[in-house]
């Protein structure tokens, strides 16, 4: 179990530094390195409850320490997004106000000259018009929807940070225990492999309602990839296999929820730049869909290649872990 612990300390060394931040000054690196942390720390655990036998005091532990993961997640989670969406929106205002500019940086692949920053300027307000005024007037709630949740993340980081400390010092605890043994070992490809192939057993048709579940399924098994990625080659294609279809997925749901705020915050007053935006979300929806389409069969091949289970033998699904993680707290997990 030692690099089990090893991993698990590392992790939760990284995410406490970053919860500290968060308490400071919840920038857009803090608040996205907390968030992919719990993230991390989540796919570590999940794979110990998944492969430690029943009543060992690891599982209650680690239990314990996602539910901590879990609230983590919803004080961070709709800070970063934010953030997202509103590079999303910088994005719409830089071609309304030089389409030409816009159209080369996508060509080059170079940063925007053009900031947020920049676009609060009065020159900037006197060139906005049309969809890009309707952006600026977007980005602006944006960002003051962002300062009100990034202040209670800041009230709340240290409290988290100490709460983090003691659940380590439980699996910290567990992992003592004689009677902790791991039902099996695999390499990390092959362990992610798992862990996609049963989101993909589970998830066999995959439209708009649940894309972003798969996603999230994905990212886990991504995760699992890349905490040995410098050591195992195949654990690192996999990662970036599975980064990809997070990658892809993730900017179609950017757009999709960005659309929906854009009604929020500005009702029918914006019907250009709800059309701009809402034409972004289909046209990433229909990248998604192909781009999960070619990688899941290409994952699930690999996986029956590796395998040692007969073609035709189910995949323990991820709702079994789930129900495993339930049954101990009496709560449903997500």
């Amino acid at each position: 179990m030692t690099d089990d612990l090893q991993n698990v300390r590392r992790l939760a060394a990284t995410l406490r530094e970053n919860l500290v931040k968060c308490a400071d000054d919840p920038n857009v690196d803090a608040v996205h390195d907390t968030r992919t942390g719990t993230r991390r720390l989540q796919a570590t655990l999940e794979d110990l409850v998944r492969e430690t036998p029943d009543g060992e005091p690891l599982q209650s532990a680690a239990t314990a320490a996602m539910r901590l993961l879990k609230k983590i997640r919803h004080e961070a989670g709709p800070v970063r997004d934010l953030d997202v969406h509103r590079k999303l929106v910088e994005k719409l205002i830089r071609q309304a106000l030089d389409p030409a500019g816009a159209q080369t940086e996508k060509q080059d692949g170079e940063a925007a000259a053009v900031t947020l920053d920049a676009l609060e300027t009065h020159e900037a307000g006197l060139r906005m018009t049309g969809v890009g005024q309707q952006a600026s007037d977007l980005d602006a709630w944006l960002k003051h929807r962002r300062n009100e949740l990034a202040d209670g993340l800041r009230g709340h980081a240290n409290d988290l940070a100490e709460k983090l400390d003691k659940r380590l010092e439980e699996l910290e605890a567990a992992f003592k225990t004689k009677g902790v043994r791991r039902a099996r070992k695999k390499p990390p490809g092959v362990v992610a492999l798992d862990s996609f192939a049963r989101l993909a057993t589970e998830m066999q048709v995959l439209d708009a309602g649940n894309l972003h579940d798969f996603r999230k399924g994905a990212k886990k098994a991504r995760y699992v990839a890349e905490l040995a990625a410098h050591g195992d080659e195949q654990a690192k294609q996999v990662g970036e296999a599975l980064k990809k279809l997070q990658d892809e997925i993730g900017d179609w749901h950017d757009w999709l929820v960005l659309a929906e705020e854009a009604h929020t915050a500005l009702g029918h007053d914006a019907k250009e730049l709800t059309e701009l935006i809402e034409e972004q979300r289909e046209r990433h929806f229909v990248a998604a869909m192909k781009t999960a389409s070619k990688l899941r069969g290409r994952l699930m091949g690999e996986w029956l290649a590796v395998s040692r289970r007969p073609v035709g033998r189910s995949v323990r699904p991820a709702s079994a872990v789930r129900r495993r993680v339930a049954g101990q707290t009496g709560k449903a997990v997500s």
